[in-house]
């Protein structure tokens, strides 16, 4: 009886921890109401593979496009926005094919109001990304999350990053 009590006991603190990640996506004053957006809650892995594509995008564009810009700096932008949905779209689809039905746990759609949340998420850091159209143009919000808590978690995701 002991023993059986004790082995339940050591597989409850074994159990792994997770917590929830909540938030609202703001969007930016004088904007019409957006659809709902994407949200992608990247592990470490997949915070890596979204930043060498950023990383490799802007490259290739800086590399093709370097007349353009030296001319016409403020076009740079535009690049930068093009490479963040370009990585999102590519590393929420790996994320798709890794991980399977497992990657609806990561990858949520917010509600009209922008509201969102992820539950049974493992402690660890990850890179909270959402896209949305507002005014007609995709953007893109980047934020660093830490889940070392099973109390729930509110994200500003802030000012858009594109």
């Amino acid at each position: 009886m002991f023993a059986t009590g004790l082995s339940v006991l050591l597989a409850l603190l074994q159990t792994p921890h997770a917590g929830t990640v909540v938030g609202v996506v703001k969007l930016p004053e004088n904007s019409k109401p957006a659809q709902a957006a994407r949200v992608a809650l990247l592990p470490p892995k997949y915070t890596e593979l979204w930043n060498k594509q950023m990383q490799t995008r802007l490259d290739n564009y800086w590399e093709l496009f370097k007349p353009e810009f030296a001319a016409n700096k403020e076009h740079f932008s535009d690049f930068v926005r093009a490479a963040q949905l370009e990585s999102f779209r590519s590393v929420t689809s790996t994320m798709r094919r890794d991980l399977g039905d497992a990657a609806s746990k990561l990858l949520k759609e917010s509600s009209p109001t922008g509201q969102f949340e992820f539950t049974g998420i493992p402690f660890g850091t990850y890179q909270l990304l959402v896209q949305a159209t507002v005014n007609g143009r995709d953007v893109i919000w980047s934020k660093p999350v830490e889940v070392q808590t099973e109390i729930p978690i509110f994200v500003d995701p802030g000012k858009p990053v594109s």
